[in-house]
């Protein structure tokens, strides 16, 4: 196993990521601070609890993401809101380039919305 530096080079990289990615939003006319409403239908514990009654339906749900995995054109995202966890399925042929080009921006911590 890969021993950490403990000089704090690595978090310095891991915030000089994110400053990077804020920079690239402001640059393109987004502000990540601006108070936004986001309309959610369910909570993730309803959805995972009673999925029969949401099947086939459009459900909106927020949260923060807790965790990723990348397998390149398809993504499967968790996140969190006040009720528990739900995973979210991305895939490029689903949500199209411009909205998955989008979404590869997004990173673990971060506040989203999503509908489907």
């Amino acid at each position: 196993m890969e021993q950490l530096p403990s000089d704090g080079r690595q978090e310095n990289e891991l915030r000089q990521v994110r400053v990077d990615k804020l920079m690239n939003l402001k640059q393109r006319g987004l502000d990540p601070f601006v108070v936004t409403k986001f309309e959610v239908s369910a909570l993730s514990s309803e959805v995972v609890n009673d999925y029969e009654s949401f099947e086939g339906k459009t459900v909106s749900v927020a949260g923060r993401i807790v965790s990723w995995r990348n397998m390149g054109k398809a993504n499967f995202i968790h996140i969190q809101d006040s009720a528990g966890r739900l995973q979210a399925y991305v895939r490029l042929d689903d949500v199209g380039e411009e909205t998955f080009r989008e979404f590869k921006t997004w990173d673990i911590g971060d506040i989203v919305g999503l509908s489907g």
